[in-house]
């Protein structure tokens, strides 16, 4: 006797219910996953601005070195040149703020060549490129007459730069004249992830060197 036997699926589909729950699962764990990992990047970006903070530390102590100050606040015609052997380092206009005098004087070489003093000093750091930020309409022009030296700029270039912080928003802030800080130096901070300065107020996030 012939039996006609219909052949079952071996594939069941999920059920709307089913579904749901996976998709409720997926959520929480996203959820979960993404303030681990936001966490991770901004204690990486931390590590970073405490490491960087530190090489620009040491870089301008090899620049007070060499020239017996530490590069000022402002570098403009208004303000004392700095010298080495009775020469000075040509004055611009658009170096008009600590931290474009931090990456000018750090980034540059400066070239002394008179017949009674002839060194080369400098760059004393290398900058993360991704990080300069070029001043729109500035550059290191050399407008001064003085002779005897040559300023190269920042990698051989005379333009004006900021430098950001990783956390890609605000330059890191430098200041040698008067630092409420460390008083017989220079104060460098980042404003931290936030990215609001909170300079004195104890929840503060800056990443500072004092």
């Amino acid at each position: 006797m012939h039996k006609n036997c219909k052949r079952k699926s071996s594939f069941t589909g999920f059920t709307l219910i089913e579904l749901l729950i996976v998709i409720v699962i997926m959520m929480f764990l996203a959820g979960i996953t993404i303030p681990i990992v936001s966490s991770i990047q901004t204690n990486a970006k931390k590590g970073v601005t405490s490491a960087q903070i530190s090489q620009l530390g040491i870089a301008l102590k090899q620049f007070e070195s060499d020239f017996g100050v530490f590069p000022p606040d402002s570098y403009t015609s208004s303000d004392t040149a700095i010298t080495v052997g009775s020469i000075a380092i040509p004055r611009d206009e658009d170096l008009s703020s600590g931290t474009r005098c931090l990456i000018f004087f750090l980034g540059s070489q400066f070239i002394f060549t008179s017949s009674s003093f002839t060194a080369t000093y400098g760059p004393y750091i290398e900058f993360k490129r991704s990080q300069l930020s070029q001043i729109s309409g500035a550059d290191f022009s050399d407008t001064e007459t003085i002779a005897d030296i040559s300023v190269d700029g920042v990698n051989g270039q005379p333009n004006v730069y900021e430098y950001k912080d990783p956390f890609g928003t605000n330059n890191y802030s430098y200041v040698s004249t008067s630092p409420s800080n460390n008083t017989a130096s220079f104060d460098i901070y980042s404003y931290g992830p936030d990215k609001t300065d909170n300079s004195g107020v104890s929840t503060s996030d800056d990443i500072t060197n004092w």
